[in-house]
């Protein structure tokens, strides 16, 4: 029952906000349809420097953190 209270109160103040926001005309921008993509590129991949900060234990294995969602 608490959660449904605080929804209302939440509704409530929300709703006294917007009476005190004053009306006014809407504004209309026109605005080029551009496509702004660009090609990939490829980067250059060095395993080596990704490994550099890596824990690695005593077998050679890559330890990571497990997430906390798991």
């Amino acid at each position: 029952m608490s959660i449904e209270k605080d929804a209302e109160k939440i509704i409530d103040e929300f709703s006294k906000t917007l009476d005190n926001i004053p009306d006014s005309e809407e504004t209309w921008y026109i605005t080029d349809n551009l496509n702004l993509t660009r090609e990939d590129v490829p980067h250059e991949k060095n395993p080596e420097k990704i490994l550099r900060n890596a824990h690695i234990d005593k077998d050679g294995n890559l330890k990571v953190k497990k997430a906390d969602w798991v």
